[in-house]
């Protein structure tokens, strides 16, 4: 009864505690880097002069960044990126993470399920198809990982919390 209350009284009347501030912090920094990352790779496919990366043997930025694979359903690649990073960051503020609303717990962890999806996917092209790796790309898809692990982290706490 003790532990509950405590919880509860954390919670207070916005429903759930918010995650530890580093796991908070590090969330944010890393959703915008992620949402840096794409809004660069968002502008240099429109300007493909404003793309700046060595180009070697397999590090080749500009091969794939425009590469039959740069778009999906006629949009590019990196908008999808913008649009991930931007609604996860509204799902990562704090009133959204003391929300009791389901929605928004499991919009976190589907959202980022989906983004690792996406990176095994552009992974998968990247290494298979087009024998080329964007280091702008890998920077995206380690964010997304990493913010994978972090909302896992979080579900994990949260589980504990109720146990």
């Amino acid at each position: 009864m003790t532990q509950e209350m405590t919880v509860k009284d954390r919670a207070g009347a916005a429903g759930q505690p918010l995650p530890p501030a580093w796991l908070q912090i590090t969330a944010w920094v890393l959703t915008l880097a992620g949402l840096g990352i794409s809004v660069y790779l968002t502008i240099s496919h429109y300007d493909e002069g404003a793309l700046v990366c060595s180009a070697s043997r397999t590090v080749d930025c500009h091969a794939v960044t425009t590469s039959e694979y740069s778009t999906l359903a006629g949009i590019p690649m990196p908008l999808y990126g913008l649009a991930f990073f931007v609604a996860f960051g509204a799902l990562m503020t704090p009133w959204a993470l003391r929300s009791t609303w389901p929605p928004l717990r499991w919009g976190r962890v589907a959202s980022v399920a989906v983004g690792v999806l996406f990176v095994v996917y552009l992974v998968t092209v990247e290494l298979a198809l087009l024998h080329k790796i964007c280091l702008w790309c890998t920077g995206v898809h380690a964010v997304t990982v990493l913010l994978f692990l972090l909302v896992l982290a979080d579900e994990f706490r949260r589980i504990g919390q109720v146990d």
